[in-house]
């Protein structure tokens, strides 16, 4: 403990520093000097102040590192607690050598290199004394590790892997070593196992290589040797290899097919040339056979050509009576009752034109009529479509509007409820400071009664210090300092406990103020929710009826393409009804070629200029 002076007051361990003055040239320069004049002079009353590693005098010149922190009293600082850290726990903890082996070992160096901690593998001091010469301790990149190799070191060549220790301000670095020789031994037996074993693996891959290509060169050469007599003309061969379920047995498989074929190939042959005299005296009976029946053949063909011809003529009175050959007869008979079906058909078709002809008459006066009356109805239904869109777009745009309004009063209900939670978290906070006022007072009253036992304290000092005479000057010194000290802490704490007497009263009428201003906002919050109620059922309704409307402009409109596509049709169905009684003129035109057995054309009595004239075009639909 140091005061402003730089006077120590008190240490533990009372060694050559304990009641000295850290501003004099012995102790300016140390660690525990530089602590001291950083908190005092440059006025740090908030944090630690920590001196790195660095001989010490009062230490016998063992390293020491030191933190302090200012004492901190209502004037400002009024003393330095300063520790110094103890080295031999962060000796202990790197004593770990697990997984390092013999020569393996874990130091912690600073910015310079040089060791912080004593090595247990050398029997000197090294904290500060050994520097370990490398370049990883600059290669570190932030909180990744550097890996190398360090030589010199304990007289050995090592591998290290080094990371960087943030502390305060300081730069320390962690440091592993092995010796590269103990390192490699378990590669060495590793790199000798593997290669044992990729030996004995290489000789069994070996021996199944040559098994396996045994097992396959002698069934292939028995099976090219069964090929080969096969293709020499032996059937007689046998394949025991058939009976195998890999490839080798498909492909004495595939021979098997060949033989049978062969055989097969010899007993057609056989019956072949057996078949061969047989056909010949079959042919010469065939071909006096065919003479006859091509003369009769000839016969058909002409009274055929004949009957054909004078159809082609429109002679439909034509019969063909002479009997053709039997196979040929048949063609006869359905030539005379083909033309006889065909002369009465075109005796109904003459009679039915008559009748298409006055029914065409009626379904194009029909038909005008129908065109008329739908391209009046197109133009009422388009009206309609048109005004039922302006209705929906103006019931869509309030809905709209309605669902803006909903969106609006629910963005106020939301803020009023966040403002009522935050009413009932500032009540809350309130309480919490007025638990935290009656807690301060108390401990103020802690505080009030030890600077009551401290002034009593002080006072027997300087009693007792009086009595020591000359050697007690000092701790009267102290004593007057101490009660001055306990006298400002009262008169403090008294001032505090009225502050906080009226911060409490302040408090109390901070909660009563918020607390009214909640149950406004909750009175506020229910008349929000009633009118967002409201608006939700306009809005509903509005989106109802938009609903509604646009079915019915659907069906409308759907309405209004069906009337054009009717419209279209009247006007297509108008035009086919011209064509349709024209094309009944000229049917009755061409059945007047024909000659019909018993029968009379029935004239329509159209005239050719009625026949031809092409029908009046409709007007196009109203759209």
């Amino acid at each position: 403990m140091v005061d402003l002076n730089g006077n120590v007051l008190y240490s533990v361990k009372k060694n050559d520093d304990y009641a000295s003055n850290l501003r004099s040239d012995a102790w300016k320069d140390t660690g525990i000097g530089r602590v001291f004049a950083e908190v005092v002079d440059g006025n740090v009353a908030a944090k630690s102040v920590y001196a790195d590693y660095a001989p010490y005098p009062a230490a016998g010149g063992a390293p020491a590192a030191f933190m302090g922190h200012a004492l901190n009293a209502q004037d400002g600082i009024v003393g330095v607690i300063i520790i110094r850290m103890p080295s031999g726990r962060i000796a202990d903890i790197l004593s770990n050598t697990a997984g390092l082996g013999e020569t393996g070992e874990t130091v912690l160096v600073n910015g310079d290199g040089y060791l912080l901690t004593d090595s247990a593998k050398t029997p000197g001091m090294d904290a500060l004394a050994v520097r370990l010469d490398t370049g990883l301790q600059g290669a570190i990149e932030g909180t990744g590790v550097a890996v190398g190799s360090l030589e010199g070191y304990r007289d050995m060549q090592a591998y290290a892997a080094m990371a960087n220790v943030a502390f305060d301000g300081a730069r320390w670095t962690v440091a592993a070593l092995i010796d590269k020789d103990e390192a490699n031994a378990s590669m060495v037996t590793m790199r000798n196992t593997i290669l044992g074993l990729a030996l004995l693996l290489l000789l069994g891959a070996l021996a199944a290589s040559i098994w396996f290509s045994r097992s396959l060169t002698r069934p292939i050469g028995s099976l090219v040797e069964s090929m080969r007599r096969l293709a020499e003309g032996d059937t007689t061969i046998s394949l025991a290899e058939d009976r195998r379920k890999d490839e080798i047995g498909e492909m004495a498989r595939s021979v098997s097919v060949f033989r049978d074929a062969a055989i097969e190939k010899e007993a057609l042959e056989r019956q072949a040339d057996d078949a061969r005299s047989l056909s010949e005296r079959e042919r010469r009976a065939r071909e006096a056979e065919k003479l006859a029946e091509s003369a009769q053949m000839q016969q058909a063909v002409e009274a055929l050509a004949g009957g054909l011809h004078s159809l082609s003529e429109g002679d439909l009175s034509v019969r063909l009576d002479t009997p053709f050959m039997e196979s040929l007869d048949g063609l006869r008979t359905d030539f005379n009752a083909s033309v006889e079906k065909l002369s009465r058909t075109l005796s109904e078709v003459s009679t039915n034109i008559v009748s298409i002809n006055d029914d065409t008459g009626e379904l194009r006066a029909a038909t005008d009529d129908l065109a008329r009356r739908t391209e009046q109805q197109a133009a009422s239904l388009e009206q309609t479509s048109a005004s039922l869109d302006e209705i929906t777009a103006m019931v869509r745009e309030s809905s709209a509007r309605a669902d803006q309004v909903s969106a609006r009063v629910g963005d106020a209900k939301a803020s009023s409820d966040k403002s009522g939670e935050v009413v009932a978290e500032a009540i809350d906070a309130m309480g919490r400071i007025e638990h935290a006022s009656g807690e301060i007072s108390k401990i103020i009253n802690v505080i009030d009664e030890i600077s009551f036992q401290t002034n009593l304290l002080a006072l027997n000092a300087g009693v007792e210090a009086a009595r020591a005479g000359e050697a007690g000057k000092g701790f009267a010194v102290v004593a007057q300092e101490v009660r001055e000290l306990a006298q400002r802490a009262a008169a403090a704490a008294k001032d505090i406990k009225d502050l906080i007497g009226k911060s409490g009263e302040e408090v109390k009428s901070g909660v009563a103020l918020v607390r009214q201003t909640g149950e406004a906002l909750n009175l506020i919050a229910s008349h929000v929710v009633d009118i967002n109620d409201q608006i939700d059922l306009i809005a509903k309704a509005a989106r109802e009826q938009a609903g509604g409307l646009t079915e019915v402009n659907a069906a409308v409109n759907q309405m209004d393409q069906v009337t054009q596509q009717n419209a279209a049709m009247v006007e297509e169905t108008n035009a086919v009804t011209h064509r349709l009684s024209s094309g009944a003129a000229t049917l009755d035109g061409l059945v007047r070629q024909f000659t019909l057995s018993g029968h009379r054309p029935v004239s329509l009595g159209i005239s050719a200029g009625a026949a031809g004239r092409p029908a009046a075009p409709a007007e196009p639909p109203v759209r």
